[in-house]
């Protein structure tokens, strides 16, 4: 297995109003890491504030620039964390499960789903990261 670890950044892709040193994926060997995707432009602005369907399907896609960013997919995703703005309800929590789902073929990864009080950012609903596995 290969030590070298490499990372992207997609072109355009959102970006926190603070500099920091995070990439928004890591790939070392065989294993992709993608950090927390949200639903905000390249200057840190949230989009669509509140509505979690809407937030899930651009976290969803971001993660899936990333994954092609080292030639990979939504098929070599292994395990999914979703952190969603919502009291624990399953009403709260099938809102975005359903939305994320909708982008893997059976069986589909391992996944979470983690409520939370709240995101880092107001009218922030959700934040997914995801590992995946290329062979």
């Amino acid at each position: 297995m290969s030590k070298e670890t490499e990372h992207f950044w997609p072109e355009g892709h959102w970006d926190w109003p603070i500099q920091l040193p995070y990439k928004h994926g890591v790939k070392r060997g065989n294993l992709i890491f993608v950090g927390g995707q949200v639903a905000m432009d390249d200057e840190g602005n949230v989009l669509y504030p509140g509505d979690v369907v809407r937030q899930t399907g651009i976290a969803m896609e971001n993660i899936k620039k990333v994954l092609a960013g080292f030639g990979a997919g939504m098929d070599d995703v292994v395990k999914l964390n979703r952190f969603y703005v919502g009291a624990g309800s399953k009403e709260d929590w099938e809102v975005g499960a359903r939305v994320a789902a909708s982008y893997f073929e059976e069986p589909g990864p391992a996944a979470t789903g983690i409520p939370v009080p709240a995101l880092a950012y107001e009218g922030l609903m959700v934040e997914i990261e995801v590992i995946a596995i290329v062979e």
